[in-house]
């Protein structure tokens, strides 16, 4: 009896009939290896590029490359737009709020809802 190969991402079953070669047991399992390895080449790509500019002090490329919010490693490109500045969606919201002009202050200051006729208020009902 020989041995059974299975799948290198998901664990199933490769069809006995298959060629010795194969190591996926459908195009699915064969993008989602794509992916994986797409991604931990920028993972390593990026993490060499920000060693490099820590040892030589260069801030302009640490800019570049680390978020403004968290100070984490951004990874463009895959899911991710190939211009992105922010490593998630939360630090984008954060720096979004830290932008925006405040708020009004507290709800005594603000003016007066208007409401509609059909719903007076206490002191404005007819007689």
């Amino acid at each position: 009896m020989g041995r059974s190969r299975v799948c290198a991402v998901c664990g199933a079953g490769l069809p006995r009939a298959g060629s010795a070669r194969r190591r996926y047991c459908s195009d699915v399992c064969r993008a989602l290896a794509y992916r994986d390895r797409q991604t931990s080449e920028r993972i390593i790509g990026v993490g060499l590029l920000t060693a490099e500019a820590g040892i030589t002090g260069d801030i302009e490329a640490l800019a570049r490359l680390l978020c403004p919010v968290c100070r984490q490693p951004v990874l463009p490109g895959g899911r991710r737009r190939r211009d992105a500045r922010y490593c998630s969606g939360t630090c984008g919201t954060r720096a979004w709020r830290h932008r925006r002009p405040p708020l009004e202050g507290p709800e005594e200051h603000r003016a007066p809802a208007v409401t509609s006729s059909r719903h007076q208020t206490a002191g404005h009902r007819a007689r």
